[in-house]
């Protein structure tokens, strides 16, 4: 009798797993299908961006992740209300800061028109040193703004591969 229900029990996680599934989030103003291997956490109060949050930051916001053999793969979405750009804990994922750089260019997807910038990760809790590649989305729709963060927990630089994987995710994100 275990064994049926231990099977029964795989079968409905397997299906579950292959099935991909659409989540909408009125409090974020996102939707996202995340892409199969990717898990999404939201974070932070659901009526005001600024407020409350979690490790990353003291602000509202989605955390996709997938393990990676070369590395956990992230995505991190900020969205903003213009008032909100001007905070620096935006520029913040956990301790990891991003390195601004003036360099950008303009891409989209399906969803988005973006400004990019490529850059890196440095830790303030080990005295800056410079940590990971990161790249940063800057988006705007109607009235409010997200800010995206896409690295791998790895010290080389970001393969193309490892970008077009991180951009499948970014892809799966779109307003609501």
């Amino acid at each position: 009798m275990k064994k049926i229900f231990a099977a029964l029990f795989l079968s409905l996680a397997i299906t579950a797993a292959s099935t991909a599934q659409t989540f909408k989030s009125k409090p974020l103003k996102l939707k996202y299908t995340p892409p199969a291997g990717w898990i999404a956490e939201e974070f932070g109060d659901i009526l005001d961006w600024e407020k409350s949050g979690n490790n990353l930051c003291k602000c509202s916001g989605v955390k996709f992740s997938k393990q990676h053999k070369d590395g956990k793969m992230n995505v991190l979405v900020y969205p903003s209300t213009q008032s909100g750009l001007d905070s620096t804990k935006r520029n913040f994922v956990g301790s990891l800061v991003f390195t601004d750089v003036q360099k950008y260019d303009k891409t989209k997807n399906k969803a988005f028109s973006f400004e990019r910038k490529k850059s890196n990760f440095v830790d303030a809790k080990k005295n800056n040193e410079k940590s990971f590649d990161v790249i940063r989305y800057f988006t705007k729709v109607e009235d409010h703004f997200y800010i995206i963060y896409a690295w791998q927990e790895n010290k080389q630089l970001m393969s193309p591969q490892t970008e077009k994987e991180l951009f499948e995710m970014i892809n799966a994100i779109e307003p609501l």
